[in-house]
């Protein structure tokens, strides 16, 4: 295998290009111009620089791999920025995937997200075989990586090996920007409560996550979706307070009570409540990658003990409150 890996410099991407590394495998990284790639370079990944949306600048780029992990995605909560979201998550997926198609590659996987899984009607948790249903209640971000997936699906149809792979909520150590995931973690940690879907949203090792995408390119049947999550990690706000006291050793703020619009405000940071768009829960059925594809399960205990020792260490929040 030698491995092209978009959104490198991102949480999982970053995660990904590091455990393919230790794995013995070749990387070459898309980063776009200004992106510091010391520290890929440092690990001997190959840095092509290039963008998804300029079709000219992949072609060249993807030459010699026969690997493509697509991770890259543009994501904000802001009305304005919805055109580049568009252009990025879908002109530029099927950009690089065509040229992928070019070139023959033997496996790739796109990252999407838990959003595009549909809710069933009865209530009962969703998994990959639940067709997205939630079009008029949807943020754009959401819209914009379901229109993306269908074009991976599509072309996994048509003949190349695609697999989706579909994240949850990752925590752990390295969350740079951070991640909401890791925006969750430092508003506990920092006495405030987090933003948090009114029916709970799944957790997982990020770690997990970059090793599952390794495995769907290995194992993962294409055309198909896989969940990565854990399957001891669905939460509930109150919960997930909980255990982030336990791990820090601090004590978290208490949730006010609020009316039911009020926390579905809350849940959607603002921008999207403006917009209309009502928050799924995040919960959900991720068994099939743990069956088909060996995907690990780290305890999230485990996974939030990392994220809240690494925050405190690079200074993002106070060590003792």
């Amino acid at each position: 295998m030698k491995a092209f890996v978009t959104g490198a410099t991102g949480f999982i991407g970053g995660l990904l290009v590091r455990e393919l590394v230790a794995d013995g495998v070749q990387v070459r990284a898309l980063v776009r111009p200004g992106h510091d790639t010391q520290w890929l370079e440092q690990l001997g990944v190959e840095v092509a620089h290039g963008d998804l949306r300029d079709r000219d600048s992949l072609a060249a780029a993807l030459e010699g791999c026969d690997t493509l992990f697509h991770v890259a995605a543009f994501y904000s909560t802001s009305e304005a920025d919805s055109a580049l979201m568009y252009e990025t998550n879908v002109v530029g997926t099927r950009n690089i995937l065509q040229a992928a198609s070019a070139l023959r590659y033997a496996r790739v996987v796109v990252t999407s997200t838990i959003g595009t899984i549909g809710r069933p009607a009865d209530g009962s948790l969703p998994n990959e075989d639940v067709e997205f249903n939630l079009w008029d209640s949807c943020s754009h971000y959401v819209r914009s990586k379901y229109l993306a997936e269908l074009l991976a699906l599509t072309m996994a149809q048509e003949g190349l090996p695609v697999v989706v792979v579909n994240p949850t909520s990752p925590i752990g150590a390295g969350d740079v920007k951070p991640s909401s995931s890791g925006r969750r973690v430092l508003d506990a940690l920092q006495g405030r409560v987090p933003s948090f879907p009114p029916g709970g949203l799944n957790l997982v090792a990020a770690r997990d996550v970059a090793r599952g995408h390794i495995l769907a390119a290995q194992r993962g049947q294409p055309g198909r979706r896989y969940i990565l999550g854990n399957v001891q990690g669905n939460m509930t706000r109150d919960e997930f307070l909980r255990l982030v006291s336990e791990v820090a050793g601090v004590r978290m703020a208490q949730p006010p009570r609020r009316s039911p619009l009020h926390a579905v405000r809350q849940a959607l940071g603002g921008g999207a409540a403006r917009q209309g768009f009502l928050p799924p829960a995040l919960t959900c059925d991720c068994r099939r990658a743990v069956e088909e594809l060996g995907m690990p399960q780290t305890p999230i205990r485990q996974a939030l003990a990392e994220a809240v020792e690494w925050f405190r260490r690079n200074g993002y929040v106070e060590a003792v409150r």
